[in-house]
């Protein structure tokens, strides 16, 4: 069985007159923490974007699992959870509601799931707390929560520890590393803080 879970040959993307990404070449192997690195503006986003579906090729190739054809790539996008920018929360609920409403959405029958991916990030103590009342660390770990809530085999993180104290930092840090550690999770994690990259990613 192939190890390969992302092979990109070649991928473009324009935006009427502008090239947001110039035939790009990337391949992601099962297992590891990969730092995808770029100064802001370079394309990072756009490029998560394709991966997950949120935007369209204009060239070249992406194959998920092997699979390319429309069809089979929103099939294996759901072996997929991504956090691609800000996410979206509901400040005046609880964690808790925040991932059930997400649960519902997405049709995932096992409500139990909620409380072990809160565990897993940290955030099992935070009760009837409201959202807004949340550190920026505190929601960047719900938001990697909601990301974690189908199980998936493969992580998309934009930007997880952009705007975080120090703090918040080694919070995000230590999810991302647990998550490897505990459920040999591939995980991609786009920023342009090298230091920061150099504490946890595998390859770049």
């Amino acid at each position: 069985m192939s190890s390969i879970i992302l092979q990109a040959h070649s991928l473009t993307k324009k935006y009427r007159h502008t090239v947001a990404l110039d035939h790009i070449d990337l391949q992601i192997e099962k297992g590891k923490i990969y730092g995808f690195i770029g100064q802001n503006g370079a394309g990072k986003t756009t490029f998560l974007r394709l991966v997950t579906g949120l935007a369209f090729l204009t060239s070249g190739t992406l194959d998920l699992w092997g699979k390319s054809s429309a069809k089979d790539l929103q099939e294996q996008r759901k072996r997929i959870g991504c956090m691609i920018e800000t996410p979206a929360l509901f400040p005046t609920m609880t964690a808790y509601q925040n991932m059930e409403i997400q649960r519902i959405q997405r049709g995932i029958p096992d409500k139990a799931v909620i409380q072990k991916t809160l565990d897993m990030v940290g955030l099992k103590d935070t009760g009837k707390k409201a959202v807004r009342n949340f550190s920026l660390g505190m929601r960047q770990r719900l938001g990697i929560a909601i990301a974690l809530l189908n199980t998936p085999e493969f992580l998309i993180l934009d930007e997880p520890i952009n705007g975080l104290d120090p703090q918040g930092i080694a919070e995000v840090r230590d999810t991302i590393q647990r998550l490897r550690d505990e459920r040999n999770m591939t995980i991609l994690i786009s920023s342009h803080i090298l230091e920061e990259l150099s504490k946890i990613a595998t390859d770049y």
